[in-house]
């Protein structure tokens, strides 16, 4: 299933005219330290999810990048960024070894000039071992917290096209603002994120979370959290019993489901039925692992070109049954 940008969008991308590419060296200040890139990286090495999207949409073909078991299939390249590589006529990067942790010897062997990690989980430990092969961009902030604006912006800078990911970002959000401006009812809309644990409980995601901003940056509004609401008071997400998942203080529900099958045994529950949201259809059914990795998981202006259009739809509907009396 491959999904293409607008004709605007796509000739914008294609089209625009050449830039002015940054000044070297560079300094990068990030959650584990400052990096300094002595000059325009030629071999750059992706961990940890999005970036390997964005540094193909700056125009550089990665030498590797992680495999993505969620969404990746059997050879664990997400067919975005798949569709990218053909259409720019880029080899196909060296897809890295499956697993939670970086494979240093897999890395050091493709000789990186630089290691984009920006939306990772990268340890100290992990940091310190990769930046002896060569420097390493990590996270602003906190493990797995960046919106996809700041990761094009911070690989932007990385590669010396700064100009470039400013105009990636402001097209893509113009873009954004077209596919959704059929559906004037999101404007305001109170939302709520939501996976199933499968263990009596939902997860709801907090505002903040960058897959909440995702939906925040249209226009709607994170839901807040319900006193019955459990879990680690600084979390990312809340869980919340089936039992209290009517308790859930939205208007609309955003919710993806790996397969049809899930989606239809969770939505028949006689608790989740007993939601007025659910009732009245006010809830998203975004189905399959790739758009659940498209717009809630690996967020890059190449994911969204890929998903959006679907949710968009979905979406649509959901909050004109949610405005409906």
């Amino acid at each position: 299933m491959i999904r293409f940008a607008s004709a605007a969008l796509a000739a914008t991308l294609l089209l625009a005219p050449a830039q002015a590419q940054d000044a070297f060296p560079v300094t990068i200040e990030h959650a584990l330290g400052s990096t300094t890139i002595e000059a325009k990286p030629q071999r750059v090495v992706t961990w940890g999810w999005s970036a390997q999207d964005v540094v193909i949409d700056l125009g550089v073909t990665p030498v590797g990048m992680p495999f993505f078991a969620y969404g990746g299939g059997d050879d664990g390249i997400l067919p975005w960024t798949e569709a990218a590589l053909a259409e720019h006529g880029m080899d196909m990067p060296v897809v890295l070894p499956n697993g939670t942790e970086p494979p240093i010897e897999a890395i050091a062997a493709l000789r990186p000039d630089l290691i984009l990690a920006p939306y990772s989980g990268l340890t100290p430990d992990e940091y310190a071992t990769l930046s002896n092969i060569a420097p390493v961009v990590a996270y602003p902030e906190k493990p797995w917290f960046i919106s996809w604006q700041d990761v094009v912006r911070l690989t932007g800078t990385a590669l010396g096209e700064t100009e470039k990911a400013e105009q990636l970002v402001a097209d893509t959000q113009a873009w954004l603002a077209v596919e959704t401006a059929p559906y004037p009812e999101m404007q305001g809309m109170v939302f709520a994120n939501f996976i199933n644990r499968n263990d009596g409980q939902v997860s709801v995601r907090n505002a903040g979370d960058p897959r909440v901003e995702l939906f925040a940056d249209l226009g709607m509004v994170p839901a807040g959290k319900p006193d019955v609401a459990t879990g680690e008071p600084d979390a990312f997400y809340y869980y919340l019993s089936y039992e209290n998942f009517d308790r859930i203080p939205a208007e609309v529900l955003v919710s993806f489901f790996d397969n049809e099958q899930a989606a239809a045994d969770f939505f028949a529950m006689d608790l989740i039925q007993l939601s007025p949201l659910v009732a009245k259809g006010a809830y998203t059914r975004l189905v399959g692992e790739e758009l659940t990795m498209s717009v809630s998981g690996a967020v890059t202006p190449l994911s969204l070109r890929w998903g959006f259009p679907e949710v968009a739809t979905e979406l649509g509907r959901a909050v004109k049954a949610a405005s409906s009396d």
